[in-house]
């Protein structure tokens, strides 16, 4: 059975929380359609008998729902858009039902006005009463979302929610150890969910610095191997993981990527931030050695048909594409995403 459910995506980049969405779906092991992309949200049909595991397991998605209702963002048909949902089909006895209206980028100001929430609520109790359910602002049981965005109004039961306190915890300040240059939770779970990373695993990060992406892979409940070259880091890093649950599923190496102690095909998934900068080396290794000697290895280790996301800066892009299909795995996907003035950082998906 499929369902119609909605993403509220991060508006921070334009095509990556869009991205982090399939690559959790997948990962999860779901059929799906996107079936509608509007501004930072997405309409999906699912397999899956809710959506609550794809927001906790997501870093640019904010929340998940099943999609009860759309209609133009106009406050005379998302009332009446209420009266034709079978109600007492999605709440029960004793329910409390808060409604809430989420705006994006202030969309339909004109159309629809700031206590719409209020006025749905007042619609909508009339239509639980005969489902023994209320609507009610405090202590609610389940939360009715209107989500406006360009020019149209989702009317959404919501599921799931972004795990944003778990994710303040993981913050690289909060860590037993820090070194500078460690990316946000929110962006390690990015290349955790692009790589499709899922049980039984592995997931690598050959170069995993403070051990930020192994962090949200255990986190998730995913077997690890993650490594760094200099020793102050891969003792950090194991530091780290071993601060957190799931410690267990994890194994911290020191290493070099490029010389992986891995066999052949035995990698179920890759998602890694390599070293950047013009002036960056690797026992005397340009970057670009580096990146095609590490791809080389990643082909090698990863399963047929696994999925590997990694980071370039842009004036590499290039050569990182050509190494990429050298090693024989065919890219994706790439995604641009600004770190400041002059750099730019390339995501690429590739697959075996």
């Amino acid at each position: 059975m499929t369902r119609l459910y909605y993403a509220l995506l991060s508006g921070l980049h334009a095509s990556l929380p869009l991205a982090e969405l399939r690559g959790i779906l997948e990962a999860l092991g779901h059929r799906y359609q996107v079936v509608e992309v509007l501004d930072q949200l997405a309409v999906f049909k699912c397999s899956c008998e809710e959506s609550k595991a794809v927001a906790w397991r997501a870093g640019l998605v904010h929340e998940t729902g099943r999609v009860l209702a759309a209609t133009e963002a106009r406050l005379g048909d998302v009332l009446e858009a209420l009266e034709y949902v079978d109600w007492c089909n999605i709440v029960g006895q004793d329910d409390r039902v808060r409604v809430e209206l989420h705006r994006v980028r202030g969309y339909a100001r004109s159309t629809l006005p700031d206590d719409t929430a209020r006025r749905a609520a007042q619609r909508l109790e009339a239509l639980l009463r005969p489902c023994g359910a209320v609507a009610a602002a405090r202590e609610p049981t389940k939360t009715l979302r209107i989500i406006v965005t360009e020019g149209a109004a989702v009317l959404g039961l919501r599921e799931g929610v972004q795990p944003k306190k778990l994710l303040e915890e993981h913050r690289p300040q909060r860590r037993p150890f820090f070194h500078p240059g460690s990316l946000d939770p929110r962006l390690a779970r990015l290349f955790v969910n692009l790589s499709r990373a899922a049980p039984p695993g592995p997931y690598l990060d050959p170069f995993c610095g403070t051990g930020g992406f192994a962090l949200e892979a255990q986190t998730l409940g995913i077997p690890t191997i993650c490594g760094e070259l200099a020793t102050r880091l891969a003792e950090g890093a194991h530091r780290n993981l071993r601060a957190y649950p799931g410690e267990a599923l994890t194994e911290t190496l020191q290493w070099d990527a490029t010389k992986l102690p891995l066999r052949d095909e035995t990698v179920q998934s890759i998602g890694t931030d390599p070293p950047y900068g013009r002036s960056i080396s690797l026992r005397g290794k340009p970057l670009q050695t580096l990146l095609q000697n590490f791809l080389q290895e990643a082909a090698r280790v990863l399963q047929p048909g696994a999925y590997l996301a990694y980071a370039t800066p842009h004036w590499a892009e290039d050569k990182a594409i050509e190494y990429t299909e050298q090693a024989g795995l065919q890219p994706l996907e790439k995604h641009y995403m600004r770190v400041h003035g002059s750099l730019t950082r390339v995501i690429i998906l590739a697959r075996k």
